[in-house]
């Protein structure tokens, strides 16, 4: 994965540009006085800029220009390099004050998996150049500002802090797609596309579908999860015409994965005026119950439009009405309905036909792309 490192300033001390004002006066032999004569300043706005009290301002920049021969951008970058140090020895001294806010996010487990986190000089410095944000309380207003959506269940234990992590690595990961403007039918007419696809070896479709993807105007990027977030998958609409899904590999299974990515282009296609920014993170499979009831209605839709779109209903209920639920009659349905196998492997066991364990050989056992992740 990418990963953005920006140069770890540490606050060094500056010296004001008095005291290079005073080094002239030495080489010249003059008392600030006759500076004073010679510029047109005052007596007392001289002594405060040798003192350190005053700043260089651009008009006293132009008339040391022509009394020292130094042009006025050269006094002018000497108060701009001290103004500088001041504000970073200012900003140093509230990073130590944040550095307990920045340990809530899951620094080492982040680095561990590769996302894309700046070097600092402090664990604050890191999360704020991450999170493009300047404060704790920006902070905050941002991610209150995302109105994300969760899929939280009554029995799972999620983290703000891990989940905003992962969502912000999405959308770094997501600035690198040279997008088309997005069109609705243009990714209707891809899910035919995209449904083939599931009979590939999980190795071969990363490439072909955010290249489908991204032509009708969607970013598709794969993010490992972090404890504390159970995330599948997330939709969201970066601009209006500009959309972005993440995924994870939570269950490591070919159907969840499908699954969550139809259940996510459900979402873009059915509720884009009614929610910007959703995150499945259910405990245990996206049929959990969740405690929105308004987003729980949107979750139905979306699995709704997943299942139907992978199996159609009048195909899957022939089937079911066989009642031979062999390895080899589901590996021959699935042929039959141009599908992969463990696609009705993970919907005959959602129906509760099948058994957890039942016709799981079917399935692919999908590693992680990412070297690092347990």
């Amino acid at each position: 994965m990418s990963s953005v490192q920006l140069p770890s300033v540490k606050p060094t001390a500056v010296a004001h540009p008095g005291e290079t004002v005073m080094e002239y006066l030495d080489f010249y032999g003059w008392s600030q006085r006759d500076l004073a004569r010679r510029t047109g300043l005052t007596p007392k706005t001289i002594s405060e800029i040798c003192n350190g009290k005053a700043p260089i301002t651009p008009p006293t920049a132009l008339a040391l220009e022509k009394v020292f021969q130094r042009p006025a951008h050269f006094w002018l970058n000497l108060q701009r390099d001290f103004d500088e140090a001041q504000a970073r020895r200012k900003e140093y001294a509230k990073l130590a004050q944040w550095n307990e806010w920045a340990r809530s996010f899951p620094l080492k487990e982040m680095k561990r998996l590769g996302y894309a986190l700046p070097r600092g000089y402090s664990d604050a410095d890191v999360v704020l150049n991450f999170f493009g944000v300047s404060s704790p309380e920006s902070w905050h207003s941002v991610w209150k500002a995302s109105a994300v959506a969760y899929r939280q269940t009554r029995k799972f234990h999620t983290k703000e802090e891990s989940i905003a992590a992962w969502v912000r690595q999405v959308e770094l990961l997501s600035r690198e797609f040279d997008l088309a403007e997005f069109s609705a039918e243009r990714l209707a007419s891809s899910l035919d596309t995209l449904r083939r696809l599931t009979r590939e070896r999980y190795e071969e479709i990363f490439d072909p579908v955010q290249d489908i993807c991204a032509a009708a105007g969607v970013a598709v990027v794969w993010v490992p999860e972090l404890k504390n977030t159970g995330i599948s998958g997330s939709a969201r609409w970066l601009t209006e015409r500009k959309a972005v899904i993440g995924l994870t590999f939570r269950y490591k299974k070919d159907d969840q994965l499908w699954f969550t990515l139809f259940h996510e282009i459900g979402h873009l296609l059915l509720h884009k005026n009614k929610r910007s920014f959703v995150i499945d993170n259910a405990a245990e499979d996206l049929s959990d119950p969740v405690v929105d009831p308004e987003m729980q209605q949107y979750e139905v839709e979306a699995s709704r439009f997943a299942a139907d779109i992978l199996i159609p209903p009048r195909m899957l209920a022939e089937f079911i009405r066989r009642k031979a639920f062999t390895n080899e009659s589901i590996h021959d349905f699935a042929e039959a309905i141009g599908v992969g196998p463990g696609i009705v492997v993970g919907r005959l066991q959602r129906e509760d036909i099948l058994r957890p364990h039942q016709g799981n050989t079917l399935k692919q056992t999908i590693k992680p792309l990412f070297p690092e992740e347990e």
